[in-house]
């Protein structure tokens, strides 16, 4: 009989845990009768209650990381050591497991996401969806040295929110200790493993839909090229950046079903009340990012947004 689990991995540390189930909530609701979702959690020490209270949303396997293997995970400025726990999965996941369905937690899952896991990954390690905020590995924020790397000026740039990995292709390529290369490297890495796996595997990834990891900072909204319409159809929605919509509503089409999902959990994992930097950037995303877009992104080329 063919095995019918659906395998996801995500990471996380205690002030997640709310996404965490607004991301597990959306995703059971979508999926297709008879696939049977199964969650690693990958954390550093969560309580029992914790793990029972995930546990009691989907089937749920604790993984905690030993004190080598966060002494392991790559981190710096804004990045904790959590958003880089997707490099360390063939070294944490069981060997049993082939396949894993990685997610961030800043995501609303709008879409079965069966379709995604039977996506056949060729010869490639991995399949992901392009960044639309970097559309290029070297573009501005994008690989640095690409040229020197040999990588193509037009190679696609991938977002890493969302990641369908063949785990035992991973092992083999070595991808793990080649990202660690680079990140030691590379003296100012803006998105971290991000980056460092777009370095290093530009040529063994398979691309997906793009529907399946758009950007809400960006798909559906007024400064988007009128020609972009995959979020007419979206299949998860990422909340990259600053604006999180569980600290605060946000712009474009996407906040409504968002907060539906959160307003359904948020009685069994308290909220925290917002502070005054979500205030502000809960205003600006709502009513000045479309005309100052721009702007903002001009900055953020520059890296001072």
């Amino acid at each position: 009989m063919q095995d019918s689990t659906v395998r996801i991995a995500c990471s996380v540390s205690h002030e997640y845990l709310l996404p965490l189930a607004v991301v597990l909530h959306s995703l059971i609701e979508r999926l297709r009768p008879g696939a049977a979702p199964k969650l690693y959690l990958i954390h550093e020490g969560f309580p029992p209650e914790t793990i029972d209270l995930i546990g009691s949303i989907v089937e749920t396997e604790a993984v905690v990381a030993s004190p080598e293997q966060i002494a392991a995970a790559p981190h710096r400025g804004r990045f904790p050591r959590q958003a880089a726990y997707p490099i360390l999965l063939p070294e944490l996941l069981p060997s049993s497991v082939e396949r894993v369905l990685f997610l961030d937690v800043d995501l609303l899952v709008l879409d079965d996401v069966s379709e995604l896991w039977e996506t056949d990954l060729e010869d490639h390690v991995f399949g992901a969806s392009p960044d639309a905020a970097v559309p290029k590995c070297s573009a501005a924020r994008g690989v640095k040295g690409w040229r020197e790397l040999g990588i193509p000026e037009h190679s696609a740039y991938f977002n890493c929110g969302v990641l369908l990995i063949d785990l035992p292709r991973w092992r083999e390529r070595e991808l793990t200790p080649r990202i660690h290369d680079y990140l030691r490297k590379t003296e100012r890495v803006d998105f971290l493993h991000q980056e460092a796996l777009n370095a290093v595997a530009w040529n063994d990834w398979r691309q997906v839909d793009r529907r399946w990891n758009l950007l809400a900072s960006l798909d559906g909204r007024s400064y988007q090229s009128p020609d972009c319409t995959e979020w007419r159809n979206p299949g998860i929605v990422h909340f990259a950046g600053r604006m999180k919509p569980w600290r605060g509503p946000v712009g474009g089409p996407f906040d409504v079903p968002y907060r539906k999902v959160l307003d359904r959990v948020a009685g069994t994992i308290p909220r925290e009340p917002p502070r005054m930097r979500d205030r502000m950037l809960s205003w600006y995303d709502r009513h000045a990012r479309g005309v100052l877009y721009p702007l903002e992104r001009a900055l953020w080329k520059r890296r001072l947004f």
